[in-house]
């Protein structure tokens, strides 16, 4: 199977044998639109293996996972539903199954733990945005509308910027890529956020893992000891939280680890494909 991870910037496609072991892979910048994306996904594909038995995607934006269809992508130039799935599958003639990006990224980060199938884990993306993706019992959770994980537009600032989404003090808004281009002084409300962001999806789910990511943590070894610091001054001031653990929970997961195509293999061995 090939796994195809579409980013803001980049897309990276990989090949996986029986065993997931990673085969071969390609990388290339990503273009704008559903059909310059569409023909880039069906060349990477073949560029990585030669009859691939099926295609996983992930993608930014709003997932119908069961339809393959895309909405509001902004990053990517696409805002109306679009079927992806079905036009890949029209171009490379296999079954293909798309995936929020986010979504696939916490598959692939789970997998790569070796986490065992009865236990738990939230993936934090901190990179334009900050989102979530959660792994319960081995499996994705989407939520009813698979809408889970907006947590970058859950306010913690009363006071804070206005955000994108027409909110005021998004966790987004405050410590993301997009805050920090907007205002490059904001550059330690990243951890802030972040920190934040673990501590919801602990206090909400109880997690037995949350796995940070994203390009927003690439910081030369320094972003996973300031947010252990974060956690760990939270933990002091809270028996509460002191007691739940927060700074043992989490881990940065590696820069160099194809966890999108990963994972939007695993979600397509999870659920149906687009025939």
């Amino acid at each position: 199977m090939v796994g195809v991870d579409v980013g803001g910037t980049s897309t990276r496609a990989v090949s996986f044998d029986g065993g997931l072991g990673q085969q071969a892979s390609a990388v290339a910048t990503t273009p704008r639109g559903a059909h310059e994306i569409t023909a880039l996904v069906a060349r990477l594909v073949g560029d990585v293996a030669d009859e691939p038995s099926a295609v996983g995607i992930g993608l930014p934006g709003r997932v119908d996972a069961a339809t393959g269809t895309v909405s509001a992508a902004v990053n990517l130039g696409i805002i109306a539903p679009v079927g992806i799935g079905a036009l890949v599958r029209d171009l490379l003639g296999v079954p293909v199954h798309v995936e929020n990006d986010v979504n696939a990224a916490a598959l692939g980060a789970f997998a790569h733990l070796g986490l065992s199938p009865t236990q738990s884990l939230a993936y934090v993306n901190v990179g334009t945005g900050i989102a979530a993706g959660f792994v319960l019992g081995g499996r994705l959770w989407r939520g009813a509308s698979g809408g889970a994980g907006e947590i970058g537009h859950v306010p913690m600032q009363s006071h804070g910027p206005d955000c994108e989404c027409g909110q005021i003090g998004c966790a987004e808004a405050v410590g993301s890529g997009r805050a920090v281009a907007d205002e490059p002084s904001r550059r330690d409300d990243v951890i802030t956020a972040t920190a934040w962001a673990v501590q919801l999806c602990v206090m909400t789910i109880d997690v037995d893992v949350v796995a940070v990511g994203g390009g927003m943590t690439r910081s030369n070894g320094t972003f996973l000891p300031a947010l252990v610091t974060a956690l760990g001054h939270r933990e002091q001031s809270s028996p509460l939280l002191a007691d739940i653990g927060l700074a043992r929970r989490v881990v940065l997961t590696p820069a160099d680890a194809p966890l999108g195509s990963l994972g939007a293999v695993l979600a397509a061995q999870e659920e149906p494909v687009v025939a």
